[in-house]
């Protein structure tokens, strides 16, 4: 038996408690190793979650729309070369532009009615564009309008190759959509048309309405703006003069008529138009989809 003295006795309680010291320490080196690898291994590879928001100044951006996509309601935009106007309604997604009448305007939309000029209203679709921009549409594809990410716009007129720079003013703007209008609008714009379109082709082309329909109001401007969309529709095609001449020897009248959906169809030597009552600018074929079924079925 090993007798131990006191001193021997107390070197021998301390060696555990070392023991356990060192246990301590190195349990805590290894976890701020752990810790520092972590974070360069975070830092490294993509941010997410909470470190991202921490560590990205831009994260707070991060989900909310691009401004050019909310909706803003309808601006008005003069040219800067020679100030005419034109309209953009920007509902996000999707938008609508108007190219304002002016003075002596020979387009045949501000020609057929100068009392009340009946300027096409284009529905667009937006696109994102490089830097930022937003790029607007027809639906034949053509580009309209130019939205940069700094606000400037460049606007391409209708019937102009290049685009034109344009700023943004401060006018009256309403919603574009078709105004109300008598019967007889539509009875005044239809007689224009006859003339217009006769000269044009060198044919006899006469637009019929047929009946009135039930209701004034909206259900006359729909048929208003379809006998506007029809000349315009013709008058693109005649711009050409063999298209000129294959109309005036295959169409002698432009009727009118309400129908579910609107649409264009050729019976005979008639070209007919169906317009659907009170549906707005849904309601009626654009001039594009005219000239493109005349140009398909001629």
């Amino acid at each position: 038996m090993v007798v131990l003295t006191a001193e021997q006795k107390r070197v021998r309680a301390r060696k555990p408690a070392r023991g356990v010291a060192a246990s301590a320490a190195a349990l805590a080196a290894w976890s701020l190793m752990s810790w520092s690898t972590s974070c360069v291994d975070a830092l490294a590879g993509p941010l997410s979650g909470p470190l991202m928001a921490q560590n990205n100044p831009f994260s707070t951006l991060v989900g909310r729309p691009r401004r050019s996509e909310e909706p803003k309601g309808v601006e008005r935009y003069v040219l800067a070369s020679d100030e005419r106007i034109f309209l953009f309604e920007n509902g996000g997604a999707t938008a609508r532009i108007q190219f304002l009448c002016g003075d002596n305007d020979e387009r045949i939309e501000c020609a057929i009615d100068p009392q009340a000029p009946a300027a096409e209203i284009y529905p667009l679709e937006a696109t994102r564009a490089p830097r930022g921009d937003v790029v607007y549409r027809n639906a034949s594809g053509e580009v309209l309008l130019r939205i940069a990410s700094y606000g400037g716009a460049t606007v391409f007129w209708p019937g102009e190759p290049r685009g034109r720079a344009a700023s943004r003013s401060f006018g009256e703007t309403p919603r574009l959509d078709l105004l109300f209008t008598e019967y007889e609008t539509a009875r005044r714009r239809a007689r224009t048309a006859s003339a217009m379109i006769s000269a044009k082709t060198g044919g006899t082309i006469r637009f019929d309405l047929g009946p009135p329909p039930a209701a004034e109001g909206a259900d006359a401007a729909v048929l208003s703006d379809a006998v506007v969309m029809a000349a315009k529709g013709l008058n693109l095609v005649s711009r050409d003069p063999t298209g000129a001449t294959v109309i005036a020897s295959r169409i002698d009248r432009v009727s009118f008529a309400p129908a579910a959906r609107p649409g264009v169809a050729l019976d005979g030597a008639t070209l007919q138009i169906g317009y659907r009552p009170g549906a707005g600018l849904d309601g009626r074929p654009s001039s594009a989809a005219v000239a493109r079924y005349l140009e398909e079925n001629l």
